[in-house]
Formats: structure tokens, sequence, C-alpha cells
């Protein structure tokens, strides 16, 4: 017997896969995401937890031996019941430094990783010293210490562009529910940002996908455009790979998934951040499974329910037969869907595989610069790298020229 905790957003393709399998799962929400309790009709038994100790204690009479968390909302509880249970868990001691991006960055300095510059600060006087003490360090990034989707990620290439960014976060409710107390203030990395997905078995990890990533930066935010699989690890995404995987060490990680960012830097790769969890936010696992044939989610799934097929896996090489892409299509201005046009052109485009979340005429566009696929997720599958590259140019050619989604000039 399994426990999900919160499966919501891509934790719910992590349940889809255990229901494949006919594996009994109990899906465990917090208090938080009592909707979501009240909403699922998919899991033969719900628990809502509002107490540690009692949910735990109905989890061991129930006869549950694993403990998941199933989406980000999860991670922190799951640590807390599979502790109580006293199941396979990761490292309980670095539990709260694979949430807050600040002791994320401390566990990498006591471990002797390289990481970027870091800060926190919970006051505009705060703020206000760690810039002077920065001196001329621009452009650097300020974002909530705890959140997601790149939500309040802000660039800033100036002093004022920061203390407004900090204005902005503090105080407000960030995309995970919590109030920002604090605010991270990080050093800017320049290079190429890559996604390093991973499944660990009592501390060893398996390379599941690689992918470099295509990010913009518009009115000082990160757009990420789209994630591209690269076919193999070697040369310096290779060195990104082992630095991932060193870690994972340092935060604590053992068991299950993780969804890691990580910048390829001049200076060598630098961590973002690590998740652990699946990868977010859409995992249809149809286009994953032509391009590498399994899912970030189903990999999961067989690490649990079959770990010693899974550990056979440590013996092959990564390399996928195809390459994939995943598109997050964007709007050029918020407002009110009056059409689709660009469907008939992605249609078209070689290595076009699938489209996940579209919205609907009549919706209102507004999530222009989150990384959660509100306005649509296109899959690209096919063996010539080269190729997709080419057809990923052309289509954001089209959102950018505001001809793939025919906006209303009456949005609000």
């Amino acid at each position: 017997m399994i426990a999900l905790v919160n499966p919501v957003s891509t934790g719910a393709d992590l349940a889809t896969a255990f229901r494949e399998e006919g594996a009994p799962c109990v899906h465990v929400y917090t208090d938080d995401l009592r909707h979501d309790y009240e909403a699922d009709t998919t899991a033969a038994t719900r628990l809502l937890m509002d107490d540690a100790e009692r949910t735990a204690q109905e989890l061991a009479r129930l006869g549950v031996h694993t403990v998941i968390g199933a989406s980000e909302f999860g991670v922190a509880p799951a640590d807390q019941l599979a502790g109580l249970l006293g199941t396979d868990h990761n490292d309980l001691a670095l539990s709260p430094a694979r949430r807050d991006k600040h002791r994320m960055v401390e566990a990498l300095r006591a471990a002797g990783l390289p990481h970027a510059r870091t800060e926190t600060v919970t006051s505009a006087e705060q703020l206000s010293k760690v810039l002077d003490g920065w001196g001329d360090s621009y452009p650097l990034i300020v974002k909530p210490v705890n959140s997601a989707g790149s939500d309040g990620c802000t660039v800033c290439p100036d002093r004022e562009t920061a203390e407004a960014a900090y204005a902005a976060i503090t105080g407000s409710r960030n995309l995970m529910g919590e109030i920002n107390h604090e605010v991270l203030v990080q050093q800017f990395l320049q290079g190429t940002q890559y996604i390093v997905n991973t499944v660990s078995l009592k501390g060893r990890h398996l390379l599941t996908e690689l992918y470099a990533e295509r990010i913009d930066y518009t009115d000082n935010a990160p757009m990420l455009r789209h994630i591209i699989s690269r076919p193999e690890s070697a040369g310096r995404e290779g060195e990104l790979v082992e630095y991932v995987l060193a870690c994972l060490d340092a935060l604590g990680v053992r068991e299950g998934a993780a969804h890691t960012e990580v910048m390829l830097t001049a200076e060598g790769p630098r961590l973002v951040e690590v998740n652990s969890r699946v990868m977010g936010p859409c995992l249809a696992p149809d286009p994953y499974h032509a391009a590498f044939g399994y899912s970030h989610q189903h990999l999961t799934v067989e690490r649990f329910l079959r770990p010693g097929e899974f550990e056979r896996r440590y013996a092959l090489p990564y390399g996928p037969a195809r390459t994939v892409a995943k598109v997050f299509l964007r709007p050029h201005r918020e407002g009110v869907l009056e059409a689709v046009d660009g469907l008939r052109a992605l249609r078209r485009m070689p290595g076009f595989h699938s489209i996940a979340r579209i919205p609907q005429v009549g919706e209102t566009l507004r999530d222009r610069y989150l990384t959660t696929g509100a306005c649509g997720i296109a899959f690209l599958v096919h063996e010539d790298a080269a190729l997709l590259e080419s057809v990923l140019e052309s289509l954001h050619e089209i959102e950018d020229a505001g001809d793939f989604f025919r906006v209303g000039e009456d949005g609000a």
C-alpha cells in the first residue's frame, strides 16, 4: 500500500500511473488542499491530514509501507509522514533545505559544491544593506524563497528594479499558497539552463532525462519557451549531470523522483533548484514514451513497485531514441481568446505529436510569464534533433508575431 501526498498538478499523472499498474494508493491531502480532497473521485481511500501523528497512525493501520510526495505541495508533509511511519525516506534533517532555496544553497556550501551567491532579506532595510554589499553585481535575481513556476522571479538590472521587485513580492501570497515573509536575492547566472530528471533508489540516482531550456526575458521576467531533450550526457553536459547528482546527495535525496534545474555557466554548472518530485507542470506520458520509452512518473512507479527491475537500469547507458520538445505556448498579450489560429500550422509541422491544456475560446488569457502551462503545451517528437530545433524557431516566430492566439482588444 502506497500513500501519495497531495496528488495535484503532475501528482495526478503520478497517481494515474500507479492506477494503471493496479497499485492500491491512499491519497493524503493537507488541510489547505481540502477542496482537492473533496473533489478527488479516483482514490479508493482518501485521508485529510489535519494532524500528522493521527494520519500516520491511520496509514499504519491501512498497511502503508511507502509515502511519496506527489507534488511540490506534498514534499514536506510526505517527509513528515515517512519519518513518523519509519518507511524509506529522504534525509529528514535536510527536509527544510529541499524546500527553502536559501537553505538549499547553504547545504551546497556545506558540501563544498559551487553555488550562486545568495542572500535572504525580510525588510527593505536588509535589502538595502545587501545591495550596498554587492556593489555593482547587476543584474541580479529577486524572487520568493519558496514558490514555483517562476512566480515572482524578477531579473533586476539596477537597484531601483530590485527595490520594486522586493516591494511587490514581500507580504504577497505565492503559488504555493504561502505568504512571502522572506525574499531571495541571488546572483544572476549567465549561460544555458538545463533540466535534469532523476529517480533514486536507496541513495543511488538514475538519470532519466536531460533537457536544455530556452528562456527569454520580457519585462524583467524569465519566460520559459521550450525544453528539448539532449541525446547523451557527455562533455560539459556530462559534468553538469555529475554536479546535479552531487547536489542530490548534499540535499539528502535518497528515494523517488527529483526534478532539478541547473545553469551551465562559463565557470561550470550552478544549481538553480532541486524539486523532490516528478517534473511539472504537465506530464502527458505518451510523447515521453515515444522518445525515451518511459516517462518520469512511470519510472517512479517502477522504482517503488518493481525495484529489482528498476535497479537493472543503472547498467544501461543514457540515450533516448528520439528527441522530444515541450513548448509552453504564449499569447503575445493578455485578453479574451477569440481563436487559436496557430493550431493549423502547428499540427502540420514536422514532429508534431500532441497538445495539452489548450485554452478554450472565450477564456481570458493572463498567464504570459508563469511556467504553469495555462495557455497550452505542445509536444513534438522526431529522430532529427536539428530539424526539431528549426521547427521550434518557426513556432516561436508565429507566437511572437501574435498569429498563434487571436486575442480580443476588449480583454480585461
